[in-house]
């Protein structure tokens, strides 16, 4: 059974361009956010991403033919007002559940390979059925056994991982510690991905480009969801990130002088705030993708009716919102967290270096947006993909990122 999910690989084979020239500022259209090949449920269908995570593909085909189905009589195969059996939510958590205890057996069996597979499995499965990562119990729960995999897996792993509390304000939250095979404190980057990715999704940027050149890595959630649910976006979005950084300056396995931060779609927005706003940091090196820092936080409220429903009711969680809040909820908090208005561009010069990677028709990140931010660093360097769209694809992203973050080490 097909879903016209079929990934196009027209990113894989974008030309790139190198260089900081303008280009015209294009309208916020929030019917561009999601490509064709995501499909038309309120789910974006992503199988190449699930398993460049750690999924199966067959799994996966067998649990969209079971959710297709059984949704066959509903307008939407895959609605989130329905979690009972042949849901999305029930489907994934059963396929989570069964990878897991494949798993829990190949790690008594000592077969720790193949238990990290499994795990890496059920973290996949698990995070779809808890996306998009709202404050609905069951889809907590989901994300709880995403948390739960990844620990276990961090256990059978051949690299160093673990989980570590990080301080702020009274409290404290928790992220994922990935170090390298190394004896020596090693450079660290903090990463942080889109409002509708948690930080259990980052292991293969670390495995297949962070660790290889001895680079340690701090995933983190953003603010209202994961471990970091008890916090919600505010004008200081970059606040978990310097807490972040300022613990990871205490550890003696981490060089404290080589700490990066990056961040990918709204994981962008407070990588670019720390960028422009905290040069006490004294940070190594920023990397920027695709992120909203202006426009498209200044639109009007009925522009959000165009963005697909799933990113909406994943923003409305970490705002704060209620499910039902409106547009102009949504977008009366948004506005507050322009980078421009508040008033951050208001600086002759940034010396921290910042690389920024970017397609050329992004609907949140306008190059015009973005090289008005830039226009402020003395150290820039800027990628743009000849591809529309929202991000460039990870795997070649990551690696620019990585090779950048190497050379640019003190």
């Amino acid at each position: 059974m097909r879903f016209g999910y079929e990934i196009c690989g027209a990113l894989f084979c974008a030309a790139v361009f190198l260089g900081s020239g303008q280009v015209g500022a294009q309208e916020i259209d929030g019917t561009r956010f999601r490509a064709p090949e995501e499909g038309s449920w309120y789910h974006p269908v992503e199988p190449d991403s699930w398993v460049h995570i750690g999924g199966d593909r067959a799994e996966i085909e067998t649990v969209l033919s079971r959710i297709a189905a059984a949704g066959a009589d509903r307008e939407l195969p895959d609605d989130p007002a329905y979690q009972g059996e042949g849901s999305w939510l029930a489907e994934w958590r059963t396929a989570g559940e069964q990878a897991m205890r494949e798993g829990e057996v190949f790690a008594k069996n000592g077969k720790s390979a193949d238990a990290v597979a499994r795990y890496r499995a059920a973290v996949t499965y698990f995070l779809r059925a808890s996306s998009p990562h709202t404050d609905d119990p069951l889809q907590r729960a989901a994300l709880d056994l995403a948390h739960e995999s990844y620990g276990a897996l961090a256990e059978n792993h051949e690299l160093r991982i673990r989980e570590i509390d990080v301080p702020f304000e009274e409290s404290s939250f928790k992220a994922w510690l990935h170090l390298p095979a190394t004896n020596e404190p090693a450079p660290a980057v903090v990463v942080s991905m889109g409002s509708d990715v948690a930080k259990e999704e980052l292991l293969p940027y670390f495995e297949k480009q962070l660790s290889i050149r001895g680079i340690a890595m701090l995933s983190l959630d953003l603010p209202g969801m994961g471990e970091s649910a008890a916090w919600r976006f505010s004008p200081d979005l970059d606040k978990l990130h310097v807490a972040a950084v300022e613990h990871l300056k205490t550890m003696p396995e981490i060089d404290a002088r080589n700490l990066f931060v990056q961040g990918a779609s709204f994981g962008g927005h407070p990588v670019a705030r720390a960028w422009i706003a905290r040069p006490e940091l004294d940070l190594a090196g920023v990397v920027y993708m695709c992120g909203p820092i202006h426009s498209s936080l200044m639109a009007p409220p009925q522009a959000y009716a165009h963005f697909p429903e799933y990113n909406m009711d994943g923003v409305r969680a970490r705002f704060g919102l209620e499910p039902e809040a409106g547009f102009e909820d949504i977008s009366a908090i948004a506005r507050t967290l322009s980078l421009k208005q508040q008033g951050l561009y208001d600086v002759t010069k940034v010396e921290t270096p910042i690389f920024a990677i970017l397609t050329n028709d992004d609907p949140v990140a306008p190059l015009s947006d973005v090289d008005e931010l830039l226009s402020r660093g003395t150290q820039v360097k800027r990628v743009v993909y000849d591809t529309p769209g929202h991000c460039p694809e990870r795997d070649s992203r990551e690696a620019m990122a990585a090779s950048w973050i190497q050379d640019n080490l003190r």
